[in-house]
């Protein structure tokens, strides 16, 4: 039996599912776009694509942000009741990537490059999101927070 085809995008309407997406390994294509306008369907075909040559959804995941619902990212309050998509390519949670409009071939280009060939060639101690939130969570159960700049070790 066949396996299951991940969806093509992941529709995103909060900020706590953002973060998580972006503190996870791998390239996440974030796609903001206006809600009054909706997610760019002239980008489909490419992801499609581009989806059928990596299908390890670990390694490569499409994200629609409306954003009106995203305070997370600073971008999305300038991007609010824009007409034109803007993408945003994070691998292991780092900004790579920035795309006003739906430039599909320089979508497709940076998305190939930039998806690593699997998740595991991230590492999560590199990702500013994820030890942003450890670290938030850490201090949440009273635990006492990383030294700045280091990591915890004995002496």
């Amino acid at each position: 039996m066949a396996a299951p085809v991940p969806p093509l995008q992941v529709v995103i309407n909060s900020d706590v599912e953002l973060e998580k997406s972006l503190a996870s390994k791998g390239l996440k294509v974030v796609e903001l776009f206006s809600e009054w306008c909706g997610p760019c369907k002239s980008v489909v075909p490419t992801f499609r694509r581009i989806r059928i040559d990596k299908d390890d959804e670990a390694a490569l995941q499409f994200l629609a942000v409306p954003a009106e619902k995203c305070s997370f990212l600073e971008v999305a309050k300038d991007h609010r009741g824009k007409s034109e998509p803007l993408f945003l390519l994070y691998r292991n949670g780092q900004l790579k990537g920035k795309i006003e409009g739906a430039n599909t071939p320089t979508l497709s280009t940076q998305i190939l490059q930039l998806t690593p060939a699997n998740a595991d060639m991230d590492d999560l101690e590199e990702n500013p999101v994820y030890l942003a939130w450890q670290e938030r969570e850490r201090v949440a159960r009273g635990e006492v927070a990383k030294a700045a700049g280091g990591k915890k070790g004995k002496k």
